[in-house]
């Protein structure tokens, strides 16, 4: 008997109903959004060991402190992205092969016991999501009873079953829950840090075809990373072979501001470049997804890239399509779709 035969034994022994969570790992950001959730949880995929006396503690739900006995005492998000950081980029790994890892900080307090008596099933996105190697890398890693403090309280869960779906397809089920969901075949773009996946999926709802692309919010980053403004403003000066890193930029997006620069300043610099990055990402779709727009009626953009895009995209084609949180969409309409599978 396999564990997920045995777990699932267990449930209906007991007529225990597992809590559903909706999971994305990512190279940027890892996002959560479940059963009793009053809105999403993103924390950044950066990481460190490093944790002095003085910052023990400090762990806030979006850049939290988590203890294992494997792995110590790890800080996640934010804050420690913005100094000496380890990242899924540094260490030169697939997700799926730490899944545990990075499920650990998007698990909460809450749940724990209730009505599910701390039993989870977990929708989580990859792009690889069609692998069977892929699928058993993850269970192997998320399947079964994980014991951890998150913020020095405790976690004690049950993961029954892990569902894969292919990154960005949750989009396609938001629009459909909203009722903004074009007949026809649909294409749908998450553009994530790194990578940006692409999905033609047909008019019953599946998807057919798609790919990654090594495209992302790192190219907009990497390019104001490397503005002589920017430079000239951050390090004192241009003539110096220290760079600005893309992490510390990709943070000042989404916050809004970047120490040094005035808003206004900022403000001007962003849109510099989100007006090159908006041609950028249009020039991608259009040259690289030829055949599947002749057969897309509606166009899909979620993702961190789509949220920092969503206006410019809006007013460039009628046909774009982005949510008014574009950066959850994605994994908010996998849940709504696993819900009304249960």
């Amino acid at each position: 008997m396999t564990p997920l035969t045995e777990l699932k034994t267990l449930n209906s022994q007991t007529g225990t109903q597992p809590k559903l969570i909706s999971i994305e790992i990512s190279n940027s950001q890892g996002k959560r959004y479940g059963e009793g959730d009053r809105e999403p949880l993103i924390v950044h995929s950066a990481w460190t060991h490093t944790v002095d006396r003085v910052s023990r503690g400090k762990g806030t739900q979006s850049s939290p402190q988590i203890q294992t006995q494997d792995d110590g005492l790890v800080w996640f998000g934010e804050i420690p992205a913005l100094g000496e950081h380890q990242s899924i980029a540094t260490l030169g790994k697939d997700k799926s092969e730490i899944a545990r890892f990075l499920l650990y900080p998007l698990l909460r307090e809450d749940d724990n016991g209730g009505a599910h008596d701390g039993h989870l099933r977990i929708v989580m996105s990859h792009h690889s999501y069609f692998d069977p190697e892929i699928q058993r890398r993850i269970e192997k890693q998320t399947l079964g009873r994980h014991q951890f403090t998150r913020n020095g309280r405790d976690i004690d869960v049950i993961v029954d079953s892990v569902d894969l779906v292919p990154e960005g397809v949750g989009a396609y089920w938001l629009a459909s829950e909203l009722g903004q969901l074009n007949s026809g075949y649909s294409l749908t773009i998450e553009i994530g840090y790194r990578t940006t996946e692409v999905w033609l999926v047909n008019d019953a709802g599946e998807p057919i075809k798609g790919e990654p692309i090594q495209f992302g919010v790192f190219n907009l980053a990497s390019a104001i990373a490397s503005d002589d403004e920017v430079r000239s403003a951050l390090l004192g000066t241009t003539d110096t072979p220290k760079q600005v890193r893309d992490s510390q930029i990709a943070i000042a997006l989404k916050q809004g501001k970047i120490a040094k620069l005035d808003s206004q300043q900022w403000d001007l610099i962003k849109t510099r470049h989100l007006e090159r990055w908006k041609d950028d990402v249009i020039g991608m779709v259009f040259a690289q997804h030829e055949s599947s727009l002749a057969q897309a009626e509606q166009i899909l953009f979620s993702g961190g890239g789509a949220a920092l895009l969503r206006e410019r995209l809006r007013r460039a084609n009628p046909n774009f399509w982005v949510d008014g949180d574009a950066q959850t969409a994605s994994v908010r309409g996998s849940y709504y779709h696993f819900l009304s599978r249960v």
